[in-house]
């Protein structure tokens, strides 16, 4: 079968690839070795891994046909992305295709986006196998100086997340090799930085953490050097350098303009990973950027609260600022807790913490009442500081009484924050914020929420007056977010890109799933993303409150969108994450089988469907509610209307 030529012709009239366009599964499984040499095959994977779940066993036999042939850097680069997070089950299949791709790597003579492709996947077959790990490691500490710049680079970042990952040494002298290596130094100390900024965070003296800090930011401060554009390593020099300040018990000259540019270098970080967000290299990175720029936003705010006499926001302090700081090595760099960063923080925090009597009283009377309500591990180290606080004198005995006249307003104070103060606040602010929503609930959004409590009216589970209000509130979410992506644009909101027609291969259903949960977050509804266990799977998102468990399957739909289709394909797998839940659910599917040019009313993208739905005798109820993709953008209408204009004009008989 030809596979371009089918491709092409597809694309060429906008219409969606499918895997029954290239004569269905099994013919793509069986000919593996020729979908690897197709320039499409990055777009083909795409198409078969849906099928993985189900077929694991015949979908990696596809899968290594077309690693072992394929000969394209995007397209192999592409699908090394989708498989970093993958594991086949037969470790000689994944063992035959890291060969290959190491040796695709390590040959010069081939293209460099090529070697660099095959490179991140060799380290994604690499897993967890000594054998394989060390014949990577071995292959790239050998990589010559005198290799092409560009894959210097990508080798120096593969070398970085392979240190990370075994501590050996010789990756460690290897990235020092290529310190010099023009177009590849940044990239170098970005890596040596973070090298060494490991190295800290599992030093267990402080001497040693103030070292090797030292060394990262010399590190990432080379690499700003060698090239402006390096948001990470600038992210990563401001934050040690505010580190070591607050360690050194100072308040930087220009604190706040230090704390904007971080911020603005880690927005500006955030915004380039997410250009790459299938690369989950680039989301880690990410991810720790964004927690060290929070991190020294909570020092900073620390540094000037601690010398204060009387903390009158106490529970505010303590629970947005101080529990993140003094853990900071484990809820930052998921290390080991009193190692590391909490050796440089720590010595600051506490003598100026435990030194004054009315912060450790605020303390006690803040873990005695609220600390129950975070996770035991995160309290656990300030707790124990805190009584060995105690412990060292007489002057503070847990239980005793207190003649100074702060102490009973103190206490007085941390009742005026406690949980039912901030209750009263919350309540107060909701009653505004549902005024205004019930005030402006546009015509669609009400008759929505009329077709939902009207259709699922005789479900018992529906009845019960706390499942009912949990259901309408993730309702409103939902038709909110359908109206919003309905009114959307690409100029107009970012988020909504994946909906619009780009030239690029169609949006996975992640896209959704995450545009949907930044959504209902923002709005303020208890979701959740991947929530495993539930009926012995995984649901894509989960809404929990109050013991009320109700599942949104997300899914995507390339051939046939209808409500029966959609129910049919689908509804089985909502209704059975129903098992130990509420028998309702919720199935938002992103529909790709057409071209969306012009939409719709909101009315014809959502229906519901009540029964006997798994033929169990179990009555359950399902809203099925479809957003729709592969819509044109503005200019490409007006373009689009204008020709079927001069169209009509050229077709009009003659008078």
């Amino acid at each position: 079968m030809q596979y371009d030529e089918i491709m092409e012709g597809l694309l060429s009239h906008q219409e969606t690839p499918t895997v029954d366009r290239f004569g269905g599964l099994e013919s793509l499984l069986s000919d593996g070795a020729r979908v690897g040499a197709s320039v499409f095959s990055d777009i083909i994977v795409d198409m078969v891994l849906p099928f993985r779940d189900a077929r694991p066993a015949d979908i990696d036999a596809f899968l290594a046909e077309v690693l072992v042939v394929i000969d394209r850097g995007p397209e192999l680069n592409s699908i090394s992305n989708r498989l970093l997070a993958l594991h086949f089950a037969d470790t000689a299949v994944e063992t035959r295709v890291f060969r290959r791709l190491l040796a695709l790597a390590v040959e010069r003579g081939k293209p460099t986006p090529l070697r660099t492709a095959a490179l991140k996947g060799a380290l994604a077959f690499a897993r967890d196998d000594a054998i394989r790990l060390a014949r990577l490691v071995a292959e790239l500490s050998e990589t010559s100086p005198e290799d092409e710049p560009a894959y210097l680079a990508h080798a120096a970042r593969i070398a970085g997340v392979l240190h990370g990952k075994t501590r050996n040494p010789a990756l460690a002298d290897f990235l020092h090799l290529l310190g010099d290596v023009v177009g590849a130094a940044d990239q170098v100390h970005f890596e040596l930085g973070l090298v060494s900024l490991q190295q800290a965070i599992e030093a267990e003296d402080t001497a040693s953490v103030v070292r090797h800090l030292g060394d990262a930011r010399e590190a990432f401060d080379r690499a700003v050097a060698l090239r402006d554009s390096r948001h990470d390593a600038r992210s990563y020099r401001l934050a040690i350098e505010l580190l070591m300040e607050f360690h050194a018990r100072r308040i930087p000259s220009g604190l706040d303009a230090s704390l904007r540019e971080m911020r603005a270098s880690a927005f500006a970080y955030s915004e380039y990973s997410l250009m790459g967000r299938s690369d989950p290299v680039l989301g880690s990175i990410a991810s720790q950027v964004a927690g060290l720029a929070s991190l020294a936003g909570n020092l900073a705010a620390l540094t000037t609260r601690l010398d204060e006499d009387v903390w009158l926001e106490a529970v505010e302090i303590i629970e947005k600022h101080l529990l993140f700081a003094y853990e900071a090595n484990r809820s930052v760099f998921a290390g080991r807790p009193g190692r590391g960063i909490d050796c440089v923080i720590r010595p600051v925090l506490e003598p100026r913490l435990f030194g004054n009597r009315n912060h450790l009283l605020q303390l006690s009377a803040w873990l005695r009442r609220h600390a129950a309500k975070f996770d035991a591990e995160l309290t656990h180290d300030l707790a124990a500081a805190m009584e060995a606080s105690y412990q060292g004198g007489a002057d503070f005995p847990t239980d005793a009484g207190s003649s100074d006249p702060l102490d009973s307003a103190l206490k007085e104070r941390v009742r005026s924050t406690s949980d039912e103060a901030y209750e009263d606040l919350v309540a107060t602010a909701a009653k505004v914020v549902y005024a205004h929503q019930s005030q402006n609930v546009g015509i669609a959004i009400r008759r929505m929420l009329e077709t939902v409590d009207r259709a699922f009216a005789s479900i018992e589970d529906y009845v019960k007056p706390s499942v009912r209000s949990h259901f309408l509130a993730l309702v409103l979410g939902v038709a909110n977010f359908l109206a919003q992506k309905l009114d959307s644009s690409v100029e107009l909101d970012r988020f909504s890109e994946y909906l619009f027609e780009r030239g690029r291969p169609p949006p996975l259903e992640k896209e959704i799933q995450q545009d949907f949960l930044r959504h209902a977050r923002s709005a303020g509804l208890p979701v959740t993303d991947e929530l495993r266990g539930v009926a012995g799977g995984r649901a894509d998102v989960a809404y929990t409150s109050n013991g009320v468990v109700i599942i949104i399957e997300v899914k995507r739909e390339l051939a046939d969108a209808s409500f029966d289709n959609l129910l049919a394909s689908y509804g089985e797998q909502t209704a059975i994450y129903q098992a130990t839940n509420v028998k309702l659910g919720v199935m938002l599917v992103l529909d790709l089988s057409k071209k969306n040019s012009r939409l719709a009313h909101m009315d014809t993208w959502y229906e519901t469907r009540t029964g006997d739905l798994l033929d169990d005798g179990t009555e359950r109820a399902v809203l099925i509610v479809k957003v729709p993709g592969r819509r044109e953008t503005p200019s490409t209408a007006t373009v689009a209307a204008k020709a079927r204009k001069g169209k009509s004009r050229r077709a009009a008989p003659m008078k």
